[in-house]
This record gives structure tokens, C-alpha cells and sequence, in this order.
């Protein structure tokens, strides 16, 4: 096939499977401390008597639009009865997308983020049968920070959290006393040249000081009841990165703490499925084969955790 009609074809196809997606979440709006906040939500058209909920928050300066597209986590809730919830951040000084999670540019921002995510679960609690044990929280960068402040400030509701590229601010991580055992699935790259793996005490890159993410596994891995033992093993990908898997489990073995440890691995979340306007990324793509790829597959690996939780989680 000629590349460039490949190309046309290829986009085409994933522009159809993106926009019928798309179609089918809504967007909803919800006011909260005075603000109309947007959320856009899928329901899956095949849906148990209860259903999980997982909600997604995506990255500073992005969408809920973008982390819906590139997550695929719609066909994954699809196939394993989830509702998600994909919240849209508000506008910070610069006119950047944020959920406030205590950077040092937003000292001064009000913004309740976790009181506006509590109320997007109190309101599709009240609409649809979802297991109120059966609630996870992910996100993309600035959201994967979100998502660990959501385990330290509302572990009651999200007790099982997968953040990506995200770490924890150091007054966040001193103030983080979850009101239950909280299980934790972290993907990072050592080489993410934003939220950086070794961290920044310093505050070098005016974020605010933050730990790096063994730290904060480890802190997340201590928080666990009991005394966890620790495992790790290396998964090694043909054509990839290979990922060093560290895991705890608490003594009764139904929390844990995992680090998915990406080597060489940058900000991004791996094996985001195609962008469009991304050219580079589809040419890698259409050389494998249109998107199949053969590296840590990160939405897949979250919603596997999940799922492992979906008969231990009270109910």
C-alpha cells in the first residue's frame, strides 16, 4: 500500500472510531463553589446490574477531550462494565487547563478540585447503579498528581488510584494521611524530561518542590498495613522499552503498591493510541501495523488493576 494513501486511511479510520467514542459520552455540566465545571462521561452500552467508575484526569494545559482520545479507556470500560468520567479542568493565570494539586504558580488559586470530583461521583452515584466500593481515580501528568492527592484526601472514595507520569508535591506527601489503605499503580519514564523521575527538592523547575517517584512509591508502599513484602521483575519488549515492575502487597495481600518503572521512557503515557495531528507518532504506528504496539500498554495495565479490586472493594 502506498504510504501516503495509508496515511489518509489509517487517519480516517481512527478520526470514524474516535468520533463515534466521542458521540457517545456526554457532556455534562455541574456547578461547583460558583463555577460551571464540564465533565464528559461514557456509559457503556452493555452494562451489569453494578458498574465501576473510574475517572480520568488529564494534563496541565490539556482536556478531558485529549485524555478521552489518546487513553482508548471508552473501549476498555466498554469491554469491562465502567463508567468514565473524564473532568475538565479550569482556566490558571496563563490560561492553562489545571487541576490544583499545589504548584507554585497556583499558590494563590482557590480552586477545590477534590470537592468538584466528589460531586462528580455523588451525581452519577444518584443516576446510575454504581458500586460506591468500586471507584478509581487515573490521570495523565498534572492528573496523575491529582490522583495522588485524591488517595490522601479522599481515600473513602478512591482507595485504588494508577497514576501516569504524576508525582507528589513534598507538602502534599507530609500531609498525606489517607483515611484507609490505599493501592497505587504508578507508570513513569526514567528519562521524563517534565515531571522528572528523580524528583526536584529544589524546586529547579519552579513547579514546587516534588519527590521523585521512588519516593513516592515507597511512601505509598509504607502507608500499607502490616509490613509488605516487596517483589520486582523485568519485562522485556521487542521492539520497546523494557519496564522493571516493582510491587508491594500488604500482609493480607489485597492492597498494593506497583511501579511500572519505564526505562529511557519520557512524558507520555505509553502506548497512547494515535493522534492524528501527531505525524511522527503515526508513521511509527502505520509501520506496526496501525497501531499495534508492542510495549508496555498502559491503559490496559490500569484497567487490569482495577479489575483486580472489583471483588475485594467493599461494597
Amino acid at each position: 500500500m502506498n504510504v501516503c494513501v495509508g496515511v489518509v486511511l489509517a487517519s480516517a479510520i481512527w478520526l470514524l472510531s474516535f468520533n463515534a467514542q466521542a458521540q457517545s459520552a456526554q457532556k455534562i455540566t455541574l456547578s461547583h463553589d460558583g463555577i460551571d465545571r464540564t465533565v464528559h462521561v461514557y456509559l457503556p452500552e452493555k452494562r451489569p446490574d453494578k458498574l465501576a467508575l473510574i475517572v480520568a484526569l488529564h494534563g496541565y494545559g490539556s482536556s478531558a477531550e485529549n485524555i478521552m482520545a489518546y487513553s482508548g479507556l471508552n473501549a476498555l470500560a466498554e469491554r469491562h462494565g465502567y463508567i468514565v468520567a473524564y473532568p475538565q479542568g479550569t482556566l490558571d493565570a496563563e490560561q492553562n487547563t489545571f487541576f490544583n494539586v499545589g504548584y507554585e504558580f497556583h499558590a494563590e488559586s482557590n480552586i477545590d478540585d477534590i470537592g468538584f470530583i466528589r460531586k462528580i461521583v455523588s451525581h452519577l452515584v444518584s443516576l446510575h447503579p454504581i458500586n460506591p466500593g468500586q471507584i478509581f481515580a487515573t490521570g495523565m501528568s498534572n492528573g496523575g498528581d491529582m490522583s495522588y492527592l485524591l488517595g490522601c484526601q479522599a481515600a473513602d472514595l478512591f482507595n485504588v488510584i494508577a497514576p501516569v507520569a504524576g508525582t507528589m508535591m513534598v507538602s502534599n506527601a507530609d500531609d498525606c494521611r489517607p483515611s484507609e489503605p490505599v493501592s497505587v499503580l504508578a507508570i513513569s519514564g526514567t528519562s521524563d524530561n517534565v515531571t522528572w523521575f528523580s524528583g526536584d527538592l529544589e524546586n529547579a523547575g519552579g513547579w514546587g518542590a516534588y519527590l521523585g517517584v521512588d519516593a513516592v512509591v515507597d511512601g505509598w508502599a509504607g502507608r500499607l498495613p502490616g509490613s509488605p513484602n516487596e517483589k520486582s521483575k523485568t519485562i522485556e519488549y521487542a521492539n520497546d522499552n523494557p519496564v522493571h515492575v516493582r510491587t508491594y502487597g500488604s500482609d493480607d495481600g489485597i492492597e498494593q503498591v506497583v511501579l511500572y518503572r519505564v526505562e529511557q521512557g519520557g512524558h507520555d503515557w505509553p502506548s497512547a493510541r494515535f493522534k492524528w495531528w501527531d505525524i511522527r507518532r503515526f508513521f511509527t504506528l502505520y509501520a506496526m501495523g496501525f497501531g499495534e504496539h508492542q510495549g508496555l500498554d498502559a491503559s490496559s495495565e490500569i484497567v487490569g488493576f482495577f479489575n483486580r479490586f472489583r471483588g475485594t472493594q467493599r461494597s
